[in-house]
C-alpha cells in the first residue's frame, strides 16, 4: 500500500504549486520542506511574474504578500566613481506583469495555499535518498523512515541531492552556478517613494553590472517593497574561487559607492543570506524523469538570466503545474513508468518552460563573456565623462572619444563579435 498518490520534495515555488495543484484534485500529497519554513532557506531577489500564479490561483492578489508592482526597470552601468543608467517606465496594466514579495512570505504563504487544499506539509524533514525497486522509485527515505508512494516529485533547489540519487543528474560544473547573496534592509516607505520617485504601490527594478562585482561575471540588483530594499549580488561561483574574493565583502563595498549609500543611511538589516543559483540554462537540464519520478524547479535548472530579466520563480510554478498534471495523466493509466512520465515535457512546453529556455540557449554563453562585465561599464561610463566634461579644452565629436575610448579595450573585431553575440543569444 502506498503511504500517499504524490511526495513532493520542496516547498519552495515549484513544490507548493505542485501540491496545490494535485491536492485541488482530491489527491493525497505529502509536501516535504527541509528548512525551518517554507520560504526560509531562500535568497531569491523577490521579483515574480504572475502569469503562471494566475493559472494556478486566478485570485492569488486577493491575499498573496505582494509588495509593490515594478513599474520602473533600471540597468546601471557601474564604475568606482561614476554610473549611467537606462530607465524605463511603464504604467500601462503593468499591474500584471510582475511585483516584488519577499520570498519566506510568499513561499510560506504558496505553501499554506497548498495546505488549505488537503495537502499534508513538513518542515524540518531531511530527505536523505529515494527509494528504488525492479528499477521504479516508489518512496522516499528520510532518516530510519520510508514513506512510499505511486510519484514522487523532486523540487529540492540548484543543488538538488535527490536528482542524483535517483542517477537523473550528473556531478555539477562549478560554472552552472552563482553564488548570491542578499540583504533585506528597513527603510520607510516615504523614503523609498521618495528616493525613488514612486507613487503609492509602484515599485522600481534595478540592475547593476560593473563594480559591484569589482567586474567579475555577475551583477548586483535593487528591487524595492513596501518598507524594506531588497539588494543582492550574485556572482559566478568560478570567479569567486580563482580571484579569492568573499561575494559578502563585495556587498558591503558595493553599500559605500556614491551612488547608493545616503539611501541606506540608518538603514536596518532584516535578513540576510546566502543561495545558490543554477545558471547555465537549456544545457545543464538533467533528465527529467525516471519510473516513478519528475524534477521540477531549481532541481531541473529551469532559471533564465540574460541580463536584463531574471526568470526562475514563474518557471518554477509552471513546472509544478506541469508536474501535477503529468501525475493525473500517469494515474489515469496506472502507468508511472518512464515511457509513460515523458509526456511531462509535453506539458513544460505548453507553458512554454523548455521552449523559452531552448530559445535563450545561448544567453548563458553569451553572459560568461568577462568583457561585459568589465570593458562595457568602463566604456559607458567614460565616454559620458568624456561629453560632459567641458573644460575649455578643444572639443571633439561623441564619435571620435568613443573611438579612442574603444581603442584603448576593445578590437574591433571583438566589438563586432559581441553585437552579433547579443542580437543572436538575447
Amino acid at each position: 500500500m502506498d503511504d500517499f498518490d504524490v511526495i513532493v520534495v520542496g516547498a519552495g515555488p515549484a513544490g507548493s504549486s505542485a501540491a496545490y495543484k494535485l491536492a485541488e484534485q482530491g489527491k493525497q500529497v505529502l509536501l516535504l520542506e527541509r528548512g525551518k519554513f517554507p520560504g526560509s532557506k531562500n535568497a531569491y531577489g523577490g521579483r515574480i511574474y504572475p502569469y503562471s500564479l494566475s493559472k494556478l490561483i486566478p485570485d492569488y492578489a486577493v491575499d498573496a504578500p505582494i509588495e509593490r508592482y515594478v513599474k520602473k526597470e533600471n540597468i546601471v552601468f557601474m564604475t568606482e566613481s561614476s554610473s549611467t543608467s537606462i530607465t524605463y517606465s511603464s504604467y500601462e496594466d503593468s499591474d500584471k506583469n510582475s511585483f516584488t514579495s519577499i520570498r519566506s512570505k510568499f513561499d510560506k504563504w504558496l505553501a499554506n495555499k497548498a495546505v488549505d487544499k488537503g495537502a499534508t506539509l513538513f518542515s524540518e524533514i531531511r530527505v536523505d535518498d529515494v527509494i528504488i525497486e525492479n528499477n521504479n522509485v516508489v518512496g522516499i527515505k528520510t532518516g530510519t523512515d520510508e514513506i512510499r508512494a505511486k510519484m514522487t516529485i523532486v523540487a529540492d533547489g540548484a543543488t538538488s541531492l535527490l536528482s542524483k540519487k535517483a542517477d537523473l543528474r550528473k556531478d555539477s560544473i562549478p560554472d552552472h552556478y552563482s553564488i548570491g547573496v542578499k540583504e533585506v534592509i528597513e527603510l520607510s516607505e516615504k523614503r523609498i517613494d521618495d528616493y525613488f520617485s514612486l507613487n503609492q504601490n509602484d515599485g522600481t527594478a534595478v540592475v547593476y553590472v560593473g563594480y559591484p562585482t569589482q567586474y567579475m561575471r555577475g551583477g548586483a540588483f535593487l528591487y524595492t517593497n513596501r518598507d524594506t530594499i531588497s539588494l543582492g549580488i550574485v556572482v559566478k561561483s568560478q570567479d569567486l574561487i580563482e580571484k579569492k574574493v568573499q561575494v559578502g565583502d563585495l556587498m558591503n563595498n558595493f553599500k559605500k559607492h556614491k551612488e547608493i549609500e545616503k539611501l541606506f543611511d540608518n538603514g536596518k538589516t532584516v535578513e540576510y543570506n546566502a543561495h545558490l543559483i543554477p545558471e547555465a540554462g537549456f544545457s545543464m537540464i538533467p533528465d527529467l524523469y525516471r519510473n516513478g519520478l519528475v524534477i521540477a524547479g531549481d532541481a531541473a535548472g529551469f532559471v533564465i538570466n540574460n541580463g536584463y530579466t531574471f526568470r526562475g520563480v514563474d518557471l518554477a510554478i509552471s513546472s509544478g503545474i506541469a508536474a501535477a498534471q503529468t501525475f493525473f495523466h500517469a494515474n489515469a493509466k496506472s502507468d508511472f513508468s518512464s515511457k509513460c512520465l515523458s509526456i511531462y515535457t509535453n506539458y513544460l512546453d505548453e507553458y512554454n518552460v523548455l521552449i523559452d529556455l531552448k530559445k535563450y540557449k545561448k544567453g548563458p554563453r553569451y553572459m560568461n563573456n568577462p568583457r561585459l562585465y568589465d570593458d562595457y561599464p568602463h566604456l559607458v561610463c567614460n565616454l559620458l565623462d568624456r561629453i560632459y566634461d567641458i573644460n575649455g579644452e578643444q572639443r571633439k565629436l561623441v564619435r571620435e572619444y568613443a573611438q579612442e575610448l574603444i581603442r584603448g579595450r576593445i578590437s574591433l573585431s571583438g566589438l563586432i563579435k559581441d553585437a552579433i553575440g547579443s542580437a543572436n543569444s538575447l
